[in-house]
């Protein structure tokens, strides 16, 4: 039993791997999809809102077995990864604990709005807000338990790393990734294949099988015995680079030439782009775990807040009213207090004497993505509590009447109507 399940996720690994380019271009048609479906037939909502669920759960898989293999290649074959990608995989294969509460934590975001949408169908509404303080609370619990594992750093969002890069890129290596064991290192020995890497691809440049083709066929061409060579392997390694020349003759280079680099004006502005390609940043030699910083005094008390802040919001509706001010007001004023308190912090810490770009008490550009993040988050305002009744809902119904029986965007006015319900009803679709 035990056998025949790990060869049946073994194959299916296999074919996520295979048709990685397929399976992305799948998913992302399917959560397109899911929009348009609330308002076509009964409980239309619970069946778009299950299929998202399922994708993204799913998506959650397929990124891992992708970031796996990607991470058993080579470092120059490697695409490159993100600050958040680097601190969120670091502490997901250095901390079983945090790896546990981080993915915990994203599937409860993923399910949460389909967990109340099927408790208020089955249970009633009454059930259905107790669910919602009880799945508020678990987030704040497992939110809390995140950052006591990591050492008091503030929250990232999300906490697991997402598939930043082309899935074509698998498909250079197909041949040398699918059917190996997990973790395993890949090796091209057994065909002797010069490695390719993810820019190659991008930058349109051929393996070394196809460079030793055309240098060839032009020296049969013109005659010549030698050829100035346009790249160099490395004995060690194996890996093809460009040449200096090569690169300073890219911009005469004819299209298509495996030489021809970013750089389209040729000489010393193609070689100054090249390397500027190589330039390693100040988030680039950090350690991963140095990304975020460790939260103290008043931003440790603006990240506790930020976390408690939807916990005392929907305690605060089952008391007064979902559409009531005061919840509403209370919300608002914690979580611009979090937001006020974490930028003044921040901004503290980076004017002080003690700081500069690679010292710790400077911001990363992780905590400044974060940052960002929960500023646009305040636009959710605009479709919660009474904001919403008196403004923003009568607003878009006047759009809705007014594209209502025009041809083509007439979608606009439905996609309102359908959604206008949702949001009188549900809780975690503007949460």
């Amino acid at each position: 039993m035990v056998s025949s399940l790990g060869s049946a996720l073994a194959s299916y690994e296999n074919l996520i791997l295979s048709s990685s380019t397929r399976v992305s271009s799948i998913e992302s048609s399917l959560r397109s999809l899911t929009w348009f479906l609330p308002g076509r037939f009964q409980d239309s909502e619970v069946a778009s809102e299950a299929l998202y669920t399922l994708l993204n759960i799913l998506g959650i898989y397929h990124d891992s077995i992708v970031l796996r293999t990607v991470s058993v290649l080579p470092a120059p074959l490697r695409p490159p990864s993100s600050s958040h990608a680097r601190y969120t995989r670091h502490y997901t294969t250095s901390s079983p604990t945090y790896a546990a509460l981080a993915r915990s934590l994203t599937i409860l975001g993923y399910t949460e709005l389909l967990l109340e949408m099927g408790i208020k169908k089955r249970l009633g509404k009454d059930k259905a807000e107790k669910a919602v303080i009880a799945i508020e609370g678990l987030k704040a619990i497992l939110r809390l338990a995140i950052m006591k594992t990591t050492e008091g750093r503030t929250s990232v969002q999300p906490p697991i790393a997402e598939r930043e890069f082309d899935p074509s890129v698998l498909d250079l290596h197909k041949p040398h990734i699918v059917g190996q064991p997990p973790n395993a290192k890949v090796s091209f020995a057994r065909t002797g294949e010069t490695p390719r890497s993810a820019a190659d691809v991008l930058l349109g440049r051929e393996g070394e099988g196809e460079r030793d083709r055309v240098a060839g066929a032009a020296a049969e061409e013109l005659g010549q015995e030698e050829v100035q060579q346009e790249y160099w392997k490395g004995s060690r390694t194996g890996y093809a680079r460009p040449t200096i020349a090569s690169i300073r003759g890219a911009g005469e280079a004819p299209l298509g030439d495996p030489t021809a680099m970013m750089g389209a004006n040729g000489g010393k502005d193609s070689v100054k782009e090249f390397l500027l390609t190589r330039v390693l940043t100040v988030e680039d030699v950090k350690r991963p775990q140095d990304l975020v910083n460790k939260a103290k005094g008043l931003k440790k008390l603006a990240e506790v807040i930020w976390i408690l802040r939807p916990l005392l919001y929907v305690l605060a509706m089952r008391k007064w009213g979902r559409r009531h001010t005061l919840p509403y007001l209370l919300s608002l004023a914690l979580e611009y207090l979090a937001f006020s308190l974490r930028r003044s912090s921040t901004q503290r810490l980076s004017l002080g004497k003690a700081s500069g770009p690679m010292l710790p008490n400077s911001p990363s550009e992780v905590e400044k993505a974060e940052t960002k993040k929960r500023a646009r988050a305040f636009w959710w305002y605009l479709v919660r509590g009474p904001v919403w009744e008196s403004w923003t809902k009568p607003q878009l119904e006047r759009i809705a009447g007014r594209f209502e029986d025009k041809p083509l965007i007439g979608f606009v006015s439905t996609l309102i109507h359908d959604y206008t319900p949702l949001v009188d009803d549900y809780y975690f679709y503007t949460s």
